[in-house]
């Protein structure tokens, strides 16, 4: 009966463990809320990077490909100084001067993130992006003349209502972190179906934007997907 009884109270606490944490992560969202983002955006980042450098590995059924160990640490660096705290400021900035009592609050909003926040927040990805990988500025020029405009109209096909969701029915605290939670990887997959992995991790539009000049790419597997969509 005590072996029972110890195994049913362990069993509970397993149970537990996901709220605990989820309690946890909210504690820390409240007492250090940039830092948290920061941290969050970060491993997501580079979370993602990976999965799609292992997917395409196993979709090119390539056993000898190595991993490329400096790409999760790019996107980590962008997570975590960029996406991150930017994300948080840009919530509070748009909770006070759009309040959700305003008229059209909703579209206004919307209106907002996805024609100002999108297209800076993607020629930024660019821009430091293209510093890490140590590129010259002409290469930065020719990177974005050939991969900014489809990635933005991706990401207006795609997360538009996502992000309509996001801005007006999340909660405040953990809104930087949803966003985060869309493909942050967007460096993943080619497929926006029928994989949940393909599709969790392959649709942010700083993935297809990642298309370098001369045919090389942080996610090559993008190049011939956005070929064909665009």
């Amino acid at each position: 009966m005590a072996s029972a009884a110890s195994k049913l109270r362990a069993e509970a606490g397993l149970g537990a463990l996901p709220q605990r944490a989820l309690a946890q992560y909210l504690r820390l969202l409240r007492l250090y809320p940039v830092l948290t983002k920061a941290a969050t955006s970060g491993i997501l980042s580079a979370l993602g990077n990976f999965l799609a450098q292992v997917m395409a590995k196993q979709r090119k059924k390539e056993n000898s490909q190595k991993l490329d160990v400096s790409g999760p640490l790019r996107y980590a660096i962008y997570g975590f100084f960029f996406t991150g705290p930017l994300s948080h400021f840009f919530y509070l900035f748009m909770e006070h001067w759009i309040p959700s009592e305003a008229p059209w609050a909703g579209v206004k909003r919307l209106l907002l993130d996805r024609l100002l926040f999108a297209p800076a927040f993607l020629l930024l990805f660019l821009l430091v992006m293209n510093f890490l990988e140590g590129r010259d500025a002409a290469a930065l020029s020719v990177q974005i003349r050939r991969s900014f405009w489809p990635a933005l109209r991706m990401n207006w096909r795609v997360w538009t209502p996502v992000q309509f969701i996001n801005i007006n029915y999340v909660p405040l605290q953990v809104r930087a972190s949803w966003h985060h939670a869309e493909p942050e990887g967007a460096s993943s997959s080619t497929s926006l179906v029928p994989s949940w992995n393909d599709w969790w991790f392959s649709l942010r539009a700083e993935s297809l934007a990642a298309l370098d000049v001369d045919g090389r790419s942080v996610c090559p597997h993008l190049i011939p997907w956005s070929r064909k969509h665009f």
